[in-house]
């Protein structure tokens, strides 16, 4: 009496590939750090490279050299490019950029990049005097408005400041993208295009000595915080992008 063959006796047996084999197969893209650092009124800190062609800007950082970790090559970069030492609290941002990007600079053979983009603090005005640029590498800095920002880098960089500091705004998870648009659900605050909206001193709507006597009251605002301590804003649509506000209501509406 014979045993019943099954299918898959008579399957060729698959060859295990030697560790070179295994090796080759394997996906390889470049890996990237920057980071997101602020002055003290929320402006985004962009470094200007002597090296680009098309005169666009950057975010602080640089490429991660061989056996290093994207944090190591963020704060190295910290240093080289700004000559300040600062400290990383968060990944705001990772991002996958295809090889065949139209944003690549023309001639670049690359395989295609993992960036990483950290939080990289609010600087104090004694460390922003502090700042030394490397001039071979870096011909300027500018502390911007993130709608000023965007406008200076190329468009998936833009995409890609505007995600990690809404990541860090909002104090939300980790955003992830792949050539410049989010691969899960979009943030409420990319959603709107929030932006925040510089105001210097001089120009505060708020009076700063006593409320004058038989002062009309034309707009009231309240703070109203959730369990966490986290404050309620909201966000009014306008041509430029929303921005985040208070809930409040004028007199008489």
């Amino acid at each position: 009496m014979t045993s019943p063959v099954s299918p898959s006796d008579h399957d060729t047996p698959r060859a295990v590939p030697s560790p070179a084999q295994y090796a080759a197969s394997r996906h390889a893209a470049w890996l990237g750090a920057a980071a997101v650092i602020t002055n003290e009124v929320g402006q985004v800190l962009l470094v200007r490279p002597t090296y680009r062609e098309d005169g666009s800007w950057v975010l602080p950082g640089g490429v991660v050299e061989h056996g290093e970790h994207p944090h190591v090559t963020c704060r190295r970069e910290i240093t080289e490019e700004l000559g300040l030492d600062l400290p990383l609290s968060a990944v705001l941002a990772v991002h996958s950029f295809s090889a065949h990007h139209p944003d690549l600079q023309s001639g670049t053979h690359c395989p295609g990049e993992v960036r990483f983009v950290f939080d990289g603090g609010t600087l104090t005005p004694d460390q922003v005097e502090a700042i030394r640029l490397p001039t071979k590498e870096l011909s300027e800095y500018a502390f911007l408005e993130t709608r000023d920002a965007v406008q200076r880098l190329r468009p998936v960089d833009g995409q890609i400041m505007l995600a990690a500091y809404r990541a860090r705004l909002g104090n939300t998870a980790t955003a992830h993208l792949a050539d410049g648009r989010h691969i899960l659900d979009v943030p409420a605050l990319d959603r709107h295009d929030v932006h925040v909206r510089f105001r210097p001193l001089w120009d505060s709507p708020l009076h700063p000595g006593p409320v004058p006597e038989r002062l009309p009251v034309r707009q009231a605002w309240a703070w109203c915080f959730i369990l966490d301590g986290r404050v309620v804003v909201v966000a009014d649509p306008g041509p430029r992008g929303a921005l985040p506000m208070l809930t409040g209501v004028r007199a008489g509406s």
